[in-house]
């Protein structure tokens, strides 16, 4: 089973499951998603570890909740549908 806190590697495995920021989701990321977790985890470096794992995870729940209630609000007048 696949550790959902723990920092990208170097080189990590495509097709590995994780929670994904890029796309606010937990599926088998690509290069692409790794790319954003790792860009993500260089830019907070001044947090120590543990609280930047909860602070990653915090903002990978808020875009599924984001994406989520995009997903079912119905559509406003000046949106197309």
């Amino acid at each position: 089973m696949p550790t959902l806190n723990t920092p990208p590697a170097a080189e990590p495995q495509a097709g590995t499951h994780s929670m994904c920021l890029l796309h606010g989701d937990f599926h088998a990321m690509d290069s692409d998603c790794w790319g954003v977790t790792l860009d993500w985890w260089l830019a907070h470096e001044d947090i120590p570890e543990p609280a930047r794992r909860d602070a990653y995870l915090m903002e990978v729940e808020q875009a599924m909740l984001d994406k989520h209630i995009r997903h079912h609000r119905p559509p406003t007048p000046e949106e197309p549908q």
